[in-house]
């Protein structure tokens, strides 16, 4: 009886450990092993097995990462290549995959900040990280460790482009090379083992100098497999810190402004998610408060924001992920905004601004506008959407997540028309849904039809033009 006692003990010891960690089920990838630190996660990593699946060697790697203070979600490759091979695309775009499944997660455990996640990939894990770190927009990943890694990926089809992704077919239908780029927007690198004879030393270390891997580590006592820690867990822990002390864009902009501000210039001192692009003094031009996408600030925003100021026209930008990753109202997003205009107006000796939305913050400025104080208004020379919904929202959901009743709707179209007498214009690609844009147009909102999709081709020069001809008609 005392021998069963202490097995019973025993058994439920470990089975507790066990549902310390829990699982998660969602969309392509089917079931994700999280991983849980010891208090708040300071990160959150997406780690990516190789094609053993999800076995104890990548379950330690994920333990072991978990140990840094991040939450973990551990992908078994085998579920997400069987479910991804059911799609009818003509190509695979992990990034976008990634990102979702990090907001999904990052909701579900009610984090109250959103983490650009980390990529970690283990061998095939390795190869497709890359493939999504060299498709993504910038600010979409925060960087990303491989280990054991080769370029070649084992897919029926290829991966898409993206922003700097190219590919060459190996076998057709059966295997693809993930060609180097030099233009990755995050930092990237690379744990090999001199001793792989899978993917040869030499041969990961050449390709990481092509595409200017932040960091190229090589680990003596390891082949391609990575079971025993000691032989890789410091080099890695190294690479992990490196990857999360990295500036954002954000602040590499404050670095960069710090000698370009005017004498006695002051930082805006706030909680707030703010990016400042300086630009030369111009006096009877207005500054720009544009808010991002649903994806943040990314490439589409940081581009559009660096031409606006070549243009004459400094900008504020707000990265609506992270600034609706809780529910705002539109009254309490106005009073945020409008101090931080009321501030960089006076730093910047401007007498006017313009506002500026894209996608997302496109469809929730109108509303923004007309809750600003009426001094705050008469300021105001433009509101400018750019690919605008029929309907916003003032927090950041995944699709999924929504349910009919689940959130509050605000009718874009109907606030425009509120908003007459502040210069509403709308922006469209001419490759969009024709049937919103008619909506619109239906309203008597004044709309402009640019070339391209829903990023206009990053026709970033001629949204600029069309804002400041807009501009200069009602000033």
């Amino acid at each position: 009886m005392k021998n069963l006692i202490i097995a019973l003990i025993i058994a439920f010891a470990l089975n507790t450990k066990a549902l310390a960690n829990d699982v998660v089920n969602y969309g392509s990838f089917g079931n994700v092993a999280i991983y849980k630190p010891t208090g708040t996660p300071k990160a959150f990593v997406l780690f990516i097995s190789g094609d053993g699946g999800w076995n104890q060697g990548v379950v330690d790697i994920a333990k072991n990462i978990a140990n840094q203070g991040a939450m973990v979600a551990g992908v078994n490759i085998l579920s997400y290549y069987r479910n991804t091979k059911k799609l009818n695309v003509k190509c695979y775009y992990p990034a976008s995959d990634f990102e979702n499944l990090s907001l999904e997660i990052q909701k579900r455990y009610h984090f109250p900040n959103y983490f650009k996640p980390i990529l970690v990939g283990y061998s095939s894990g390795a190869t497709l990280v890359y493939g999504a770190l060299a498709q993504a927009p910038a600010n979409t990943f925060k960087g990303a460790v491989v280990m054991g890694f080769c370029p070649d990926i084992k897919l029926d089809k290829t991966l898409c482009n993206g922003t700097a992704l190219t590919t060459k077919v190996l076998k057709p239908g059966k295997s693809f090379y993930l060609n180097p780029s030099e233009k990755l927007t995050a930092p990237f690198i690379v744990l090999q083992g001199l001793k792989d004879l899978d993917c040869p030393f030499a041969d990961a270390i050449k390709y990481g100098k092509e595409v200017n891997a932040e960091q190229l580590i090589g680990l003596p006592k390891v082949g391609h497999g990575f079971s025993v820690t000691k032989n890789w867990l410091p080099q890695f822990s190294t690479a992990y810190t490196k990857i999360q002390n990295t500036p954002t864009y954000a602040e590499r902009k404050t670095i960069e402004n710090k000698g370009n501000q005017p004498k006695n210039f002051q930082t805006y001192q706030t909680d707030l998610p703010l990016t400042i692009i300086h630009s030369d003094t111009k006096e009877s031009l207005p500054l720009a408060f544009m808010i991002s996408g649903d994806g943040g600030w990314t490439s589409f925003d940081q581009e559009l924001g660096e031409q606006f100021s070549k243009n004459g026209i400094p900008v504020i930008g707000l990265d609506a992920q992270s600034y609706f990753w809780n529910a705002k109202t539109p009254q309490k997003s106005a009073l945020d905004i409008s101090n931080a205009i009321n501030h960089y107006m006076k730093q910047w000796n401007k007498k006017s601004f313009i506002l500026v939305g894209y996608s997302f913050g496109a469809s929730v400025i109108p509303f923004i506008a007309n809750n600003f104080p009426d001094e705050l208004k008469e300021k105001i020379k433009g509101v400018y959407s750019l690919s605008p919904d029929e309907t916003a929202d003032f927090e950041i959901h995944l699709l999924d997540m929504i349910s009919v009743h689940s959130i509050e709707k605000y009718n874009v179209i109907a606030e425009i028309s509120r908003i007459k007498s502040l210069n509403p214009v709308c922006f469209f690609g001419n490759e969009e849904s024709e049937t919103v844009r008619k909506k619109f147009e239906a309203a008597e909102s004044k709309v402009i039809v640019l070339p391209g999709n829903h990023h206009f081709d990053n026709g970033f020069g001629a949204i600029v033009e069309n804002v400041l001809r807009v501009y200069n008609s009602i000033k």
